[in-house]
């Protein structure tokens, strides 16, 4: 009998330790997927995240390149402003300021009365010079002050339209063009060595005109 009872409870104890290891094998993958939830989480806002410096970025770049275009766009605008007032100071220029720049080269200049044959250029005509008293020394010097440095050219144009058809081709001259001021130059080879290439007063009359 005893024996009996000793081998039935030998047999509870293999049963109960049998049935413990099934209990702890079952709970096992539920400590497992704890972290694993954790991992998703984590995976989630890290590539939220990237996303959202990525569009900070991105703003930046845009903003730095409307910043350049900006910058360009003021330059361009400066420098269209100082042409526009580089043109309108070169289109001011009237007959007394080129005078008063001749004459500081030391040049006479004495008021003289249009003649028959003055030149009107382009619808402009010319205040008129002499260089000296002595009809025998004395040369021409014309100034035209015009509305516009295109008005200028067109003078010019005008001046050599006008030369080619007339006898008074084979005059000598020199022109000179600033902004919109013209002054022709007729010099007396005589006067210079018989020069018809440029007269006695071309030097200093570039150099007065390039002062304005």
């Amino acid at each position: 009998m005893k024996l009996k009872i000793s081998t039935f409870l030998l047999a509870l104890t293999v049963v109960a330790a049998t049935a413990g290891c099934s209990n702890n094998s079952t709970q096992t993958p539920a400590s497992t997927t704890t972290p694993t939830t954790t991992n998703e989480s984590t995976a989630t806002d890290s590539s939220t995240t990237t996303g959202e410096s990525t569009a900070v970025t991105d703003n930046d770049n845009s903003t730095s390149e409307d910043a350049t275009a900006t910058d360009e766009a003021t330059e361009s605008t400066d420098k269209a402003t100082t042409d526009a007032t580089t043109d309108s100071a070169k289109s001011d220029i009237s007959v007394d300021k080129v005078a008063s720049a001749i004459k500081a080269q030391k040049i006479d200049l004495i008021s003289a009365p249009d003649e028959q044959n003055s030149w009107v250029l382009n619808d402009v005509k010319a205040t008129r010079f002499v260089t000296d008293k002595d009809l025998n020394k004395q040369e021409t010097v014309s100034i035209y002050s015009f509305k516009s440095a295109d008005d200028a050219k067109k003078g010019l144009e005008d001046l050599k339209t006008q030369t080619s058809k007339t006898p008074y081709d084979l005059l000598n001259k020199s022109t000179y063009i600033k902004g919109n001021a013209v002054v022709v130059y007729w010099f007396e080879p005589s006067l210079n060595q018989g020069s018809k290439e440029k007269g006695m007063l071309d030097a200093k009359l570039q150099k007065a005109v390039d002062s304005l």
